[in-house]
């Protein structure tokens, strides 16, 4: 692989900047929390595929042995991931879709006994940066699920 990366002139700079003597700096200032969202959002969720996968992923972690996964318009107007897996308790639903919060780790030293596929917790609260979540769950002796 080849690579090249070429300095600019002096005269290209002088393009960059159009009075370089009396140039005010910008002011630094924080971004809003719902510009940090979406922006932490794109990290995560890059395209509808990845949303996919995200998904996909926390089925298997919730022990699934059957996952139905229907798209329409490309993701774009619909991702619906279904599962047999444990559920999400109803307790914890208020938190499911807040930034890092997740049932894989409690202390760093978790991270060097992980074993499932996802663990930081952002992947349902980048979705809902982008787009509506709807989660319905039912745990195990449960007579009714929880929306």
């Amino acid at each position: 692989m080849d690579m090249e990366i070429e300095t600019p002139d002096q005269t290209d700079m002088n393009e960059c900047i159009s009075d370089p003597i009396n140039r005010e700096p910008q002011r630094i200032r924080r971004l809003d929390e719902a510009v940090v969202n979406r922006i932490a959002a794109g990290e995560v969720i890059q395209r509808p595929v990845s949303a996919v996968k995200e998904l996909v992923e926390n089925s298997i972690d919730a022990d699934s042995t059957s996952i139905s996964v229907i798209i329409k318009d490309g993701g774009l107007k619909l991702i619906q991931v279904s599962d047999d897996g444990h559920g999400i308790r109803y307790e914890d639903l208020p938190i499911l879709c807040e930034r890092h919060t997740t049932s894989k780790l409690s202390k760093f030293e978790d991270f060097l006994s992980i074993k499932s596929m996802g663990f930081r917790g952002e992947a349902l609260a980048s979705m809902t940066y982008v787009g509506h979540v709807t989660v319905t769950t039912i745990t195990e002796g449960q007579l009714h699920g929880y929306r």
